[in-house]
């Protein structure tokens, strides 16, 4: 007995297992529930035999839904719009002819910067979704725009509010494990960021400083920014009356009108509709 026979014969393996093409083909790992298809282990993995009785790994599609999963909590998008798309805008929300009017305009001009995005991207182009009612899905179209954008070309974006871009900088101020300046960089090196609700911030020179050069940052990089508010870009020398805010919005997005009525309303009312139906089924 050779070595190799040794060892085998130690393993409790036949020499007639060399003769891989007895296997069975077909797939060597066991599904679990761990992965929402049932197909892997919940791994992201399949270890199967080919019909020549080799093994090989591939990818299972569980795989691909964890790592967008993965993308949207990096992207910090809210989980009240996960999973959202363009058809999830939906214009018939809306109650008069000039919202409608609005809202389909504001559809088309979304569809057409998904679709023109490389150019957009080399442009340095964003959006600039405005207008002065709240509730109108300013925040709902900015959301989908960055997920479609990240279902078709694999971008790393960044939502947040200025909000809580603020305060976030602040609380740097009494914490070491955090700095300001890894926040700054990570706001200035996404592929698109949205700075949600420009403007209901209260303004001092150093909410101006800080957005001016988040702003200049992008620009200067050509990096596409999305940008939500409840006032007209001609209005944000009001709330900073330096200037700057203002002539670097004008440069790096292009306007986007909502619709001046509260969708939220018309939906909250038909969601308390269902909630009667629901508590009051039996009556």
């Amino acid at each position: 007995m050779n070595r190799i026979q040794e060892i085998m014969s130690k393993m409790n393996i036949s020499n007639d297992m060399g003769d891989l093409s007895l296997k069975k083909p077909g797939k060597i790992t066991k599904p679990s529930n761990k992965c929402i298809y049932n197909e892997c282990d919940g791994s992201g993995m399949i270890h199967y035999r080919r019909e020549d009785g080799t093994e090989a790994m591939t990818f299972c599609k569980c795989r691909e839904q964890r790592q967008l999963l993965n993308s949207i909590k990096t992207a910090r998008i809210p989980k009240e719009y996960h999973h959202k798309s363009l058809e999830d805008f939906n214009v018939n929300h809306y109650q008069s002819k000039d919202a409608i009017k609005h809202a389909k305009y504001a559809q088309k001009v979304a569809s057409g910067f998904i679709k023109s995005f490389e150019t957009m991207n080399d442009m340095g182009k964003g959006l600039y979704i405005y207008s002065k009612t709240k509730g109108t899905g300013k925040t709902l179209l900015s959301i989908i725009i960055i997920y479609e954008l990240m279902m078709k070309y694999q971008i790393n974006p960044l939502y947040i509010s200025v909000v809580n871009i603020l305060s976030e900088l602040k609380n740097t101020f009494h914490q070491k494990e955090v700095n300001s300046y890894d926040i700054i960089r990570s706001l200035t090196e996404a592929d698109i960021l949205v700075m949600d609700d420009l403007g209901v911030e209260k303004t001092t020179d150093w909410v101006e400083e800080i957005l001016t050069q988040i702003l200049d940052e992008r620009m200067m990089d050509n990096k596409p920014t999305i940008i939500t508010s409840n006032m007209p870009i001609t209005e944000l020398d009001r709330k900073y009356p330096s200037g700057r805010i203002k002539s670097r919005v004008e440069k790096m997005t292009f306007p986007i009108p909502m619709p001046e009525e509260s969708v939220r309303s018309t939906l909250s009312k038909q969601e308390n509709d269902k909630v009667a139906e629901l508590f009051f089924e039996d009556e």
